[in-house]
């Protein structure tokens, strides 16, 4: 059941960005420490029950204002036990919710008012729990502090565009992640050099370029993620699509801390000259401009990539996609962490004891709580719901509001899968 509504969002999501991605082919800079991670999807089971290792389960319904209501959640943050929503798809809306799911304000939006944005694509949390929000029109973070109060804005004074920008933590520099980097080479006087990943100061100016690519993939079509970067105590982890590797970010230090293998599907280091080259044409931008996700998938048969990750200090979390037969196969897993991990792997993880329900996939996690966060509308969590299950009544559920599944797992140092 997951798989439908994640489905909706991440093709609607893509298609109305329109980005482009690409992919390193030459890093000289990073590190190599990745620990091995295998995910089995030879034989998927359609579900897995993961009770065992479930300590809890709340059910929470966000209670937006009439006037200020948002038609989808594109990202999810919990931030000093608040939650953030953002709405790129429909509103254009940034709002946050207190605890109990009670709307607090609408803490930006596109619009023509003073504070409004010009082109907001992308907001996170820092490691300080405040929420920096990227207008993508003006190369401009503003920040807002853990109470939700404007703090600071910061206006870059060359026009750099990427899909997601995260807080560096213990510093005051920034990381993007673009997947469109015709205009961010040239306008670097670096045009013969795209990158994909950029490390910028405290004002947004250039430091470095890492995970760059050859100038004749500049301007291919390829899916990006909604989500690029997770913050994990003193580092930032980074994920993207058809890259096996889960990265760490310290400082000006990029590591690769994991590497996401599996039994079917594992796209080749070399993708770019393995998948891309032999059909340039189809993937060229200029050409096609930006392809269906039909029309990519068949170059993807049987191939995985991971969409999200989200980590504690003993497990983590992790969505991944195949393409096969020109569709889309959704598969999630829990990792538990250690010399050998453990991993259970399923197209839905379902809690069957306790609290009875089939969990949408996660799409934050909060730190003080420890609770992985997920979002769906009332209509999808009566389908999650399973018989007798005592979380909510299907007669109290709203249809069309959203509602956020708070999970905490118990401590997996001695709790086997």
């Amino acid at each position: 059941m997951p798989s439908n509504r994640i489905t909706v969002h991440f093709i609607k999501y893509f298609l109305f960005c329109s980005f482009l991605v690409q992919f390193s082919c030459s890093n000289t800079n990073i590190i190599d420490k990745a620990q091995d991670i295998h995910i089995n999807n030879a034989s998927l089971p359609d579900s897995s029950d993961i009770s065992a290792i479930v300590d809890s389960v709340r059910v929470l319904r966000l209670f937006d204002a009439p006037h200020k209501a948002l038609g989808s959640i594109n990202q999810l943050y919990v931030v000093n036990g608040q939650y953030i929503a953002f709405d790129l798809e429909n509103t254009k809306r940034i709002n946050a919710y207190d605890a109990n799911g009670k709307y607090l304000k609408t803490m930006m939006e596109n619009g023509p008012q003073s504070g409004d944005g010009l082109s907001l694509i992308d907001c996170y949390a820092n490691e300080k729990d405040e929420i920096i929000v990227y207008d993508y029109a003006q190369m401009k973070l503003s920040t807002f502090d853990s109470e939700l109060n404007a703090k600071t804005a910061i206006k870059g004074k060359r026009l750099y565009h990427y899909n997601h920008i995260a807080s560096l933590p213990g510093t005051h520099k920034f990381v993007g992640f673009t997947s469109d980097n015709l205009t961010n080479a040239a306008m670097q006087h670096q045009k013969n050099t795209p990158s994909s990943v950029d490390f910028l100061d405290d004002k947004l100016q250039l430091l470095k370029k890492e995970f760059i690519y050859p100038k004749k993939f500049d301007g291919i079509s390829l899916f990006a993620s909604p989500k690029s970067f997770f913050a994990f105590k003193d580092s930032l982890r980074f994920f993207r699509f058809f890259d096996s590797y889960v990265y760490s970010m310290e400082n000006d230090e990029i590591e690769r801390r994991y590497k996401i293998t599996y039994d079917k599907g594992n796209f080749p280091q070399d993708f770019l000259m393995t998948i891309v080259d032999p059909h340039y044409a189809d993937f060229n931008v200029g050409n096609n401009g930006v392809l269906s996700a039909k029309a990519q998938y068949k170059y993807f048969n049987g191939y995985s990539c991971l969409l999200n990750w989200l980590e504690n200090d003993s497990l983590a979390y992790a969505s991944s996609i195949t393409f096969s037969n020109g569709r889309l196969q959704w598969m999630y897993s829990i990792i538990k962490k250690g010399k050998n991990p453990l991993v259970s792997t399923s197209k839905a993880l379902v809690e069957r004891s306790r609290f009875k329900i089939t969990l949408p996939p996660f799409d934050a996690y909060d730190r003080k709580s420890k609770e992985f966060v997920a979002y769906t509308t009332g209509n999808r969590l009566k389908k999650y719901l399973l018989k007798n299950s005592q979380l909510i009544k299907s007669n109290k559920i709203n249809d069309e509001s959203f509602y956020l599944i708070a999970v905490r797992f118990k401590s997996l140092n001695a709790t086997p899968f």
